[in-house]
């Protein structure tokens, strides 16, 4: 019951298997709970009464909190993070794309993560913050040092320092925004995060610090991994492919099954409100509990032949990548999107495209997280 669960960066999956058969609801040796199953994943994500997400003393973050406060912050942040604006991105999303594979021209192979899957989330969310371009540096830093701190590239004590040194350049670079912005309101989202209000007014100064903090850790890092992961499912199914080259609409359902198959969130983490039975184990108050969402999304009691990469299947959509509940992800819409302008680019540019299997796979060092360090890939741009 007590023994450490051996992760694997590049394949848990199983693992998960033999945890939903065997030990679907697991005290490990650090003393935590691990959930495995789907109907359990999504209990514990759904019924907020009894898991808490305010796993830390400051909630600085939406997903740290519980209501009535968590009411407040989503339901002002949810009047910005739709659909229509999501769409409303579209033309930036696709210049942004078009920038990017222009400047591959130059060249026959890359590494995907640093010239495609984190450039462009990090452009599109800078640009709707309202960030200039001259401006971008300390953001890119961040985004650079977020894949080494997760690698474990000489450890991540390495990075400790100016981790936290750039936090706090980040967090005044927002509050010097919201400063600018209360005088001279432009078409951006500081700008429309100090003029939606709930019930109980707006956000005060430190929680739109917080919020831009979290859409620049949030935003960029889980859209980078979908990204990669998605290029990655295509290399080992070139039939489905070679699907999206004949049919662009096919590419929606790709990425809903890669959400799936490869969920670049693979963990989550409550805390238990009061006693509860679980699996025919007492899980008592106060005892932290692990939610494996990447376990959830290929439990054959659910999806059908699980292991397989299905597009045609027809509960895809069922997964729990991006959560359930109320902290279900607001940026679902503008994640899926921007993957979306850019396989269909990629693959309307490239007439070949492949990844370099000479060189070695190495994942990000997380469990909460699916994802890779970097992936080199070499291709051919269509004549024509």
């Amino acid at each position: 019951m007590n023994q450490p669960i051996t992760w694997d960066g590049l394949n848990p999956f199983p693992l998960y298997r033999q945890m939903r058969d065997t030990n679907p609801v697991y005290k490990d040796i650090n003393h935590s709970w691990n959930v495995f199953r789907y109907e359990d994943v999504k209990h514990v994500l759904t019924n907020h009464n009894t898991f808490s997400s305010q796993v830390s003393f400051e909630e600085r973050s939406i997903l740290f909190m519980d209501p009535p406060r968590h009411q407040k912050y989503r339901s002002m942040a949810s009047q910005l993070f739709t659909p229509k604006m999501a769409m409303g991105m579209a033309p930036r999303i696709s210049a942004v794309v078009d920038e990017l594979i222009s400047v591959l021209r130059e060249q026959e192979e890359t590494d995907l993560v640093r010239s495609l899957s984190i450039p462009l989330p990090l452009h599109v969310l800078t640009d709707w913050l309202g960030v200039p371009p001259e401006d971008r540096l300390p953001f890119k830093r961040w985004s650079e040092l977020e894949v080494k701190y997760n690698s474990f590239t000489g450890g991540m004590d390495a990075y400790e320092d100016e981790s936290e040194a750039l936090q706090e350049e980040l967090r005044s670079y927002f509050q010097w925004m919201i400063d600018s912005r209360r005088k001279e309101p432009k078409d951006d989202l500081v700008s429309a995060l100090l003029s939606v209000k709930g019930e109980t007014g707006g956000y005060t100064d430190g929680e739109m610090v917080d919020f831009c903090f979290l859409l620049i850790i949030g935003g960029i890092e889980t859209t980078a991994h979908l990204l990669t992961n998605t290029v990655l499912t295509l290399d080992e199914y070139p039939e489905v492919m070679r699907s999206i080259r004949d049919d662009s609409d096919t590419v929606s359902k790709v990425i809903d099954e890669v959400l799936r198959y490869r969920s670049p969130v693979q963990s989550t983490f409550r805390i238990v409100l009061h006693d509860i039975e679980m699996g025919g184990h007492l899980i008592r108050r106060g005892e932290p509990i692990n939610v494996w969402l990447g376990a959830a999304n290929r439990d054959e009691r659910v999806f059908k032949n699980a292991e397989a990469f299905d597009i045609e299947r027809k509960n895809n959509t069922n997964h729990l990548a991006f959560s359930s509940g109320i902290h279900y992800c607001l940026g679902v819409h503008l994640a899926k999107l921007e993957v979306k302008t850019a396989i269909t680019e990629l693959l309307a540019h490239m007439s070949q495209l492949e990844r370099i299997r000479v060189k070695e796979l190495v994942p990000i060092h997380s469990t909460v997280l699916l994802g890779l360090e970097s992936l080199p890939i070499t291709y051919k741009f269509a004549v024509k």
